[in-house]
């Protein structure tokens, strides 16, 4: 099995949890970063070094958005679709990404700069509609301001 986290990583995140299986989202997270994204043979190996049986580890990606099964692109972006986000427009922020990046949700744009999807919600109601790229929140956004945001993140 290949080694994604180095000895000294591993050790590390479990030094910060109280059992290893208390590890698991912090060793699943630093897998991601690493691989950018959580492909079965990573989950075999996050159970292996923390001593869980795999399906364990299967219920915690399957379970969790935050956990990609397959690669994304360069910067992903999520759409937020709970109540405040849809009432305020959401839905056309969505269509104009959909339109702008000729994807769909769950899609890679052809150049794997982006990749879109949305989310249950993002938390920030009162910036609503709002958009996350990456770990960086935008909100209330329109349109035209996220046309901005997209060719920053295509220039950077």
């Amino acid at each position: 099995m290949q080694q994604i986290l180095s000895k000294n990583e591993v050790q590390e995140l479990l030094g910060r949890y109280p059992n290893k299986e208390a590890a698991l989202m912090p060793v699943l997270r630093a897998i991601q970063m690493k691989e950018g994204h959580i492909s079965k043979e990573a989950e075999h190996y996050a159970a292996a070094i923390l001593e869980l049986h795999p399906s364990r580890v299967r219920e915690v990606v399957a379970f969790y958005s935050m956990f990609r099964e397959k690669p994304e692109g360069k910067h992903l972006i999520l759409v937020c679709e709970s109540i405040s986000c849809a009432l305020l427009g959401s839905e056309t922020i969505l269509e104009h990404l959909k339109k702008r990046l000729a994807i769909g949700v769950g899609e890679t744009t052809a150049d794997k700069c982006f990749t879109l999807e949305t989310a249950e919600c993002l938390a920030c109601c009162d910036q609503a509609p709002s958009v996350m790229i990456n770990d960086e929140l935008f909100g209330p956004v329109t349109p035209e301001e996220l046309d901005g945001i997209l060719e920053e993140k295509m220039k950077g």
